[in-house]
């Protein structure tokens, strides 16, 4: 996750006034220094949010919008299936950038004996599971390969990716190369956001890689990086 200019794709849901859940659109969620804000997100597009915890807080899971918990690491994987069970959760999300130093930082035959061990058995009880999330560094595609090398017997439901960067194009050039090497599996975009430091740009990209997103059957879910209310107003002034 990366610091900079951000927005929510709750902005497109009060620009389009459509109060339709989109099974597609999530939210990485934040904001916790008013974790109030996400009352902003009920009635609108957004059908599924995460927080990178296991666990929802009141804030959300009093919200109404479907929670998805997240194996972030290896610490506290032997008690992740309890957790998911004990919550009633239908869909989980694995391991958050295991390919970098500073985030989840797990070997790829590490990772494939974790799962195999603590997460693949949640998929006998009906949850549906979502792979580790890799960056779109040089070191995201490997690992995943590498991963799945050591995984062979990994029953993976859909695969989540990150993209950071500039240029819509670049963007869906990222996607579509993802999706040609590992095209198996659905992809979510569980973080993605443009980089440019100039607002217009930022809104621009936002919009058109949402509608992009949208049309591609293979993209079964997304969400912006991440939810800010503060940033939202600073992009689109007449949204309140």
């Amino acid at each position: 996750m990366l610091t900079f200019t951000s927005i929510s794709l709750l902005v497109l849901a009060f620009v389009k006034g459509s109060s339709a859940s989109d099974a597609k659109r999530g939210l990485a969620f934040a904001d916790t220094s008013d974790p109030s804000d996400i009352s902003l997100a009920e009635n609108t597009q957004v059908s599924w949010v995460y927080d990178w915890g296991v666990t929802a807080p009141s804030y959300l899971a009093d919200s109404g919008i479907t929670y998805i918990p997240m194996q972030w690491g290896a610490s506290g994987v032997e008690t992740f299936a309890s957790a998911v069970t004990a919550q009633g959760a239908k869909t989980i999300l694995g391991f958050n950038e295991p390919d970098m130093a500073s985030q989840s930082n797990i070997e790829p035959a590490t990772a494939a004996s974790l799962w195999m061990e603590y997460i693949q058995p949640l998929k006998a009880q009906g949850v549906t599971l979502g792979g580790p999330a890799v960056t779109n560094g040089p070191t995201g595609t490997p690992w995943l390969a590498q991963f799945l090398g050591n995984c062979t017997s990994c029953d993976i439901d859909f695969m989540p990716l990150h993209w950071y960067g500039e240029g819509v194009g670049n963007f869906y050039n990222y996607i579509w190369s993802f999706h040609g090497e590992f095209s198996a599996y659905p992809l979510w975009v569980t973080e993605f956001a443009s980089t440019s430091p100039d607002t217009p740009d930022v809104e621009s990209f936002l919009n058109a890689s949402i509608a992009y997103l949208d049309s591609l059957d293979w993209i079964k879910g997304y969400a912006w990086f991440a939810f800010y209310v503060s940033r939202i107003v600073k992009l689109f002034p007449n949204v309140n």
